[in-house]
């Protein structure tokens, strides 16, 4: 499958904002699910309780330091994943493969973190932290996706 450059960053965009989005939502849900059960369930909830006074308050601050946490990682971790297969994709000559727009590092990430994922589901993760750590993700990535738009956007200037 030859595609053009512009038409790798919008299906990088469309599938990092699609599956940040998709996690955003399931640890919103996670997160707010453990609020309002019975208290012991869920230790990082229990712990911010005490500062935030209720257990829907705590989970709007595992929420808002999760969306914080996200933030962050989007902007110093995978813009530089952005950055370096923007690069690679305008090396290339227009019309470019799956293969020589995405390297093999990138697949084995793309490997190990849906391994992860399936991971946190067998495992027995406290729905509180299951959840901050599924919006913290999605966060991240949608963030990641906002960085891919730029290059469709405005592709010959630098936008990380």
């Amino acid at each position: 499958m030859i595609l053009s450059k512009r038409t790798w960053f919008i299906i990088s965009t469309i599938s990092w904002l699609g599956i940040g989005i998709m996690l955003l939502m399931k640890g919103l849900r996670l997160t707010v699910a453990a609020a309002e059960q019975a208290a012991g369930a869920a230790p990082l909830l229990n712990m911010f309780v005490s500062l935030a006074g209720s257990r829907q308050q705590a989970a709007l601050l595992i929420i808002c330091l999760s969306l914080f946490i996200g933030f962050i990682k989007g902007r110093v971790i995978l813009a530089k994943t952005v950055s370096r297969i923007a690069s690679r994709i305008n090396l290339h000559p227009e019309g470019l493969t799956l293969k020589e727009a995405y390297d093999k590092k990138y697949w084995i990430i793309l490997g190990l973190m849906m391994g992860i994922g399936m991971l946190f589901r067998v495992l027995p993760i406290p729905g509180d932290i299951h959840g901050g750590i599924d919006v913290a993700i999605g966060s991240a990535l949608i963030n990641g996706a906002m960085l891919y738009f730029r290059h469709v956007l405005a592709p010959e200037k630098r936008h990380l």
